[in-house]
C-alpha cells in the first residue's frame, strides 16, 4: 500500500498519482494554490461584489438551503448578522430527516426571521433514485447529494433569488481538487474568482458529468422534476460561503453555540441523518479503510490539523455500535425497497476485487 508522505492519502483513493518524491497530486496542486485559497482578504472582497451585484433586484437576495447542521445554521447566522440581505432557506426532506434536526430548523428560522420551506419530491421517484443509484453504487450519500445540490440549482430560480449561498465545508470542497480532477465542485472553485462567471458553461459541465453516472431514463425524470425551473437555462450563482472564508469547526461551533439556540443533543457531526452511520460503514466496508480519509488529508494539507490528529480522526469514524448499524440498514434498505443482505454482499465483493 503505497502513502502519500504528505498527508494520510493513499493509493485506494480515487484518481491518485504520486511522484518521484512519494507525494501525491492532491499535495502538489495544492501546495501550487495554497496561497490563492488563502488570500481571505481578496476571497471576500469577491464574495461582498457577488452580493453588491445581486442585492435588491430580486425576490429575495440569497437562498440558503439549511439542514439545520453547524455549517449552514453558522452560514445563515453570518449572513443575517452581517449583511441586510432578504434570505429564503429551504431543507429538503429526503425521507431521512431526524426530529431533532427539524425542531432546530423550526426554532433557528424563527429566530433568524426568515422564510423557510421544507422541500419533498415525489416519493415514487425519489424512492427510485435511491434504488437505482445505491443499489450501483453503493452509497446514498450519492443520491442525496444529486437530489441536494439539483434542488439547490433549481430553487434558487424558483423563489428567484440572487444567489445560492450554501455551507460545504472546505475539505469536503476541496477533497478531490487537482489539476485535471472530474470532481463536480471543481469547475465552481475554477470560477471562484470570478464576480460573474459563465453559469450556463458551468452547470452544463457539471450536469453532463453527472448524466455519464445515470441510467438515461431516470436521468431524464430526474432533470424534469428536479431541475424543471432552469431548463431554459436560467441559473443562479452556487456560492460556497467556505470558499471566501476561513472554515474552523471549533469557531463554527463556538458561534453558533454562544449566539443562536443550536444546541445539538448528543453529536454535533451529522445527527441530522437517521441513516448516516449505515452509509459510513458501507463506504468504508468498501474502501477497507475510512471513507473520510480524502478530507481528513485535505485538513493536513490545509494545515487545520496534525498528522497525528487525523489519525485519531480516522480511527474514530471506525467505531460504530453493530445495533445501531442494523437498526439503520434496515430503515434504509426498507424505504429504499433494497435486500440488505444482497447489499452488504455486494459492499463486500466490491471491497475484495478493489483489493
Amino acid at each position: 500500500m503505497k502513502k502519500c508522505i504528505n498527508c494520510l492519502n493513499d493509493s485506494t483513493v480515487k484518481h491518485i498519482k504520486f511522484d518521484k518524491n512519494g507525494v501525491c497530486n492532491f499535495c502538489t496542486t495544492y501546495e501550487k494554490e495554497y496561497t490563492k485559497w488563502h488570500d481571505f482578504d481578496k476571497l471576500k472582497q469577491i464574495f461582498d461584489e457577488k452580493i453588491n451585484t445581486i442585492k435588491g433586484k430580486y425576490t429575495y437576495d440569497v437562498c440558503i438551503p439549511f439542514s439545520g447542521g453547524k455549517d449552514s445554521t453558522y452560514v445563515l447566522y453570518k449572513m443575517v448578522k452581517d449583511y441586510n440581505l432578504k434570505i429564503k432557506t429551504f431543507t429538503l426532506d429526503n425521507g431521512f430527516l431526524s426530529d431533532e434536526a427539524k425542531d432546530k430548523i423550526k426554532a433557528l428560522v424563527k429566530v433568524f426571521n426568515v422564510d423557510h420551506e421544507f422541500i419533498r419530491i415525489d416519493e415514487s421517484l425519489m424512492k427510485e433514485i435511491y434504488n437505482y443509484i445505491t443499489n450501483r453504487y453503493l452509497s446514498p450519500c450519492i443520491a442525496c447529494s444529486y437530489m441536494g445540490y439539483a434542488l439547490m440549482i433549481n430553487y434558487t430560480t424558483k423563489f428567484d433569488a440572487g444567489l445560492c449561498i450554501h455551507g460545504r465545508s472546505r475539505s469536503q470542497m476541496f477533497r478531490g481538487y487537482f489539476e485535471s480532477s472530474t470532481d463536480t465542485f471543481k469547475p465552481f472553485l475554477d470560477n471562484a474568482y470570478l464576480v460573474k462567471p459563465n453559469l450556463n458553461d458551468i452547470y452544463m459541465n457539471v450536469l453532463n458529468k453527472i448524466d455519464k453516472f445515470i441510467d438515461k431514463n431516470l436521468a431524464k425524470k430526474m432533470k424534469e422534476a428536479l431541475l424543471k425551473d432552469v431548463l431554459n437555462n436560467d441559473f443562479r450563482d452556487f456560492v460556497g460561503y467556505f470558499i471566501y472564508h476561513d472554515y474552523d469547526v471549533k469557531d463554527v461551533v463556538s458561534t453558533i453555540k454562544n449566539n443562536t439556540s443550536w444546541h445539538p443533543n448528543n453529536e454535533i457531526e451529522h445527527f441530522d441523518c437517521l441513516i448516516h452511520n449505515a452509509s459510513t460503514y458501507i463506504k468504508n466496508l468498501i474502501a477497507r479503510r475510512p471513507h473520510i480519509l480524502p478530507e481528513v488529508s485535505f485538513m493536513i494539507r490545509d494545515k487545520k490539523i496534525s498528522k497525528e490528529g487525523a489519525s485519531i480522526l480516522l480511527e474514530a469514524n471506525k467505531k460504530i455500535d453493530k445495533k445501531l448499524i442494523d437498526k439503520e440498514l434496515n430503515l434504509m434498505c426498507s424505504f429504499m425497497n433494497i435486500n440488505k443482505k444482497k447489499l452488504l454482499f455486494k459492499a463486500k465483493l466490491y471491497s475484495k476485487r478493489w483489493w
